[in-house]
């Protein structure tokens, strides 16, 4: 497709930019310091979260490239970033990497008292049909308490295979999930260790369970049309397909590519479940999960309980450097997002959704073989 020409004319003034800022010649200066000179540029041009993370990169370029040099290595290059990662950045959507073996990516505290009770109790309180239970996107079945109440484990939204094929198939089995418990009285709906994938699995997953035929503008997004820390270096609301701006370091030759498509929401399938429904999140529900999670707290039929989920929402573009002879990669969130939420677009980006019921288990509970969210999830279907 053609960019519009509004996409070039942003597309040439990025290009552009002066670069004098930083004094970023390439001349007389160690590899490491224009590894850190080519990365620092990349996140000025086109991060988008620096305002909702309270972040001046400036002032981290002065910070971290003073601690470069000439005998800096490798290996002391990626503890910086690695400080950038996790202490500056604080973006799951976000790392670097080194020879292709070292990441450095953010992991915020989770609560592993959450993660010890579904690993540990949950298994023993459902009843999964065994032709699906080594699916790597749904299991499904009933609660061992009550065959009445329908049980649905999605694990993944990445799919196997890039491919139509593939998610053709994922309809297949989310198909066959529903039709099983079409007649339950009320169905947990289990995305505590869901990290994401690709949104359209999240979405036809999701529109299983609207009760609307209308659409609904589940997100807006946008991308940065300018260097700087601040909101005005960001572009106004996306609603027209961008291919993104043409960087040959990008895997597919372009970075932050809009795509319309993903801001709204429909009803999928052949019938929609529009009885009682338990989302169950945590810490572990991530990416394209949290767009799930959204989408179906847009429903009245629908309750959360559980842990507030990750706080990734953005999409990202991988990117290997010029310099430092392509030792060096790193993933760049690219996107600003904003999803419905009580009736208005909200940020949780580094925040996470709250459940409408949090619920966090003790070590005594779980050392009682409970799970607390299924015990809540029962609680409010019955």
């Amino acid at each position: 497709m053609k960019k519009t020409t509004l996409s070039i004319t942003i597309l040439i003034l990025l290009s552009i930019i002066s670069c004098k800022k930083n004094d970023r010649t390439i001349s007389n200066l160690t590899e490491q310091q224009n590894v850190f000179k080519e990365f620092w540029d990349i996140y000025d041009k086109h991060y988008p979260l620096f305002h909702r993370k309270n972040i001046n990169w400036q002032s981290s370029y002065n910070t971290y490239y003073n601690q470069i040099t000439t005998n800096t290595t490798d290996d002391q290059l990626f503890e910086i970033f690695n400080t950038i990662m996790t202490k500056v950045i604080k973006d799951g959507h976000t790392d670097i990497i080194y020879n292709n073996n070292r990441e450095s990516i953010y992991m915020p505290s989770f609560n592993e008292n959450v993660f010890t009770m579904v690993k540990n109790n949950t298994a023993s309180k459902v009843n999964i049909v065994p032709s699906s239970a080594n699916n790597p996107y749904i299991s499904y079945g009933t609660l061992v308490s009550n065959s009445n109440i329908g049980y649905i484990n999605s694990k993944s939204f990445e799919p196997i295979n890039e491919n139509e094929s593939e998610f053709n198939n994922f309809k297949v089995i989310v198909d066959e999930a529903l039709t099983a418990l079409q007649g339950k009285v009320g169905i947990i709906l289990d995305i505590r260790t869901n990290g994401g994938g690709q949104p359209h699995y999240a979405y036809y997953l999701a529109g299983r369970f609207l009760t609307t035929s209308t659409p609904i503008e589940l997100i807006r997004q946008r991308i940065k049309t300018t260097t700087g820390s601040g909101v005005e270096a960001l572009g106004n609301w996306a609603t027209e397909f961008f291919e993104g701006y043409q960087d040959l370091r990008a895997e597919g030759g372009y970075i932050a590519g809009i795509f319309p498509e993903l801001n709204t929401i429909n009803k999928s399938g052949n019938f929609q479940f529009t009885n009682k429904v338990a989302l169950l999140t945590s810490n572990g529900t991530a990416s394209a999960a949290e767009h799930f999670t959204a989408a179906l707290k847009t429903q009245n039929h629908v309750i959360t309980i559980g842990d507030k989920t990750f706080g990734i929402f953005a999409g990202s573009d991988i990117l290997t450097l010029t310099n430092g002879n392509k030792k060096w990669k790193t993933r760049v969130s690219t996107h600003d997002v904003e999803v419905i939420y009580n009736g208005s677009f909200q940020s949780f980006e580094g925040i996470g959704i709250t459940p409408d019921s949090l619920l966090i288990p003790s070590s005594t509970q779980i050392s009682a073989g409970e799970d607390i969210h299924l015990i809540s999830a029962i609680n409010y279907i019955n």
